[in-house]
């Protein structure tokens, strides 16, 4: 029994490997507090980088292959589901000049990307 349970968290662990940091980047989600987006920045793949209204920069990571084609954030438009202005991994990004629509993955807080301060730690990835 015992071998079972070790070999059971050992593919556990193999199946849902832990994401290694990114530089600039938390390592905790986060929730962005208000929906108020003042700026948006396009990343490399599935990435966009925001920033709300205090300034915060925020890594957003929306679901694999939604944001192909796309070569500007510019305009993105974040859709809340449900009540409070906060946006978190239920909201929808609306893809600019694009007929769909992105199911975020990931929110985390972020320094701003290179496009934005060129000193930045931050990768596009």
């Amino acid at each position: 029994m015992k071998a079972i349970v070790v070999l059971g968290v050992a593919l556990i662990a193999v199946a849902s490997p832990v994401p290694k940091g990114l530089p600039g980047v938390s390592d905790k989600e986060a929730v962005i507090p208000s929906a108020d987006i003042r700026q948006s920045v396009r990343g490399h793949g599935d990435v966009f980088f925001v920033r709300d209204r205090s300034n915060q920069w925020y890594r957003l990571q929306v679901n694999d292959g939604c944001s192909r084609g796309i070569s500007s954030a510019e305009g993105l438009v974040i859709h809340r589901h449900g009540p409070g202005s906060s946006v978190d991994r239920f909201a929808t990004v609306i893809v600019p000049g694009a007929a769909r629509s992105c199911s975020i993955r990931s929110i985390r807080k972020s320094e701003p990307p290179p496009q934005i301060d060129p000193n930045s730690k931050v990768t596009l990835d």
